[in-house]
């Protein structure tokens, strides 16, 4: 049972998936504000279950709620299989996909997947093991997006990262030592490869990699988190696109 508790991805996952789930919500009337009060008029709509019960309750499901937690037995987020990606976009000449080589915190792969789907990234693909779980605190700071956002996991990072690029796809690195992303045109079927917050980029996708892109630095520290590098390439495909 996956329990999630910030107010955006409990509307997110409703709106995602009608009718999943119970809604816990506290039983003192006087903690349900405006945004509470939206979630049960959302849950009331789809004629969801939705049960009161006392704060110790909702802590037990999860410590840092906030007076509700939607229980759901599905995942948290879209998921999708490398077969149906590559079937997808067999017929369109534009796509966009991000590779997470394992990203270990949770607050940065739910921000990757917000940023991911304002941008119309069509997948995101994270490996199986050795990463972070999609959790709660993935769900809380993917502001909901968690539930739009199709994500694939896969047992083998490079045996997918090879099968998109015989699918069509132009493969980029994100690595320090790259070219500047705007330098030139990013291909429009682009896989883009973000490694691990410490050792970045993993030596065998770094391989695989048609091209390895950096984005370019004018201060005085020489990184940048990765999901703010995330979404300034996802906004560069975009602007390039545009182009």
């Amino acid at each position: 049972m996956k329990h999630v508790s910030s107010f955006h991805a409990i509307l997110e996952t409703l709106r995602a998936a009608p009718g999943s789930g119970t809604l816990f919500v506290t039983e003192d009337e006087r903690r349900r504000g405006p945004r509470i009060r939206q979630i049960l008029e959302e849950a009331e709509r789809q004629g969801l279950a939705v049960r009161a019960v006392p704060a110790s309750k909702l802590a037990e499901m999860n410590p840092e709620h906030r007076g509700v937690v939607l229980a759901v037995e599905s995942e948290l987020q879209r998921t999708l299989s490398l077969e149906e990606l590559c079937e997808r976009v067999s017929q369109v000449d534009a796509s966009l996909v991000f590779v997470l080589d394992h990203i270990e915190d949770p607050h940065n792969v739910g921000a990757i997947l917000r940023s991911a789907d304002a941008f119309g990234v069509d997948a995101v693909i994270i490996p199986g093991r050795r990463a972070s779980p999609l959790t709660d605190a993935a769900a809380r700071s993917s502001a909901g997006a968690i539930a739009w956002m199709p994500v694939i996991q896969v047992s083998n990072l490079r045996a997918a990262v090879d099968e998109l690029k015989s699918a069509g796809y132009w493969v980029y690195a994100a690595d320090m030592a790259g070219a500047p992303v705007g330098e030139h045109p990013m291909s429009k079927k682009a896989l883009v490869v973000l490694g691990n917050e410490g050792r970045g980029a993993s030596r065998i996708l770094k391989e695989a990699a048609d091209e390895s892109i950096s984005i370019p630095m004018h201060g005085h520290v020489d990184s940048l988190n990765v999901s703010v590098s995330a979404a300034i390439l996802m906004y560069e495909y975009r602007r390039a696109c545009r182009g």
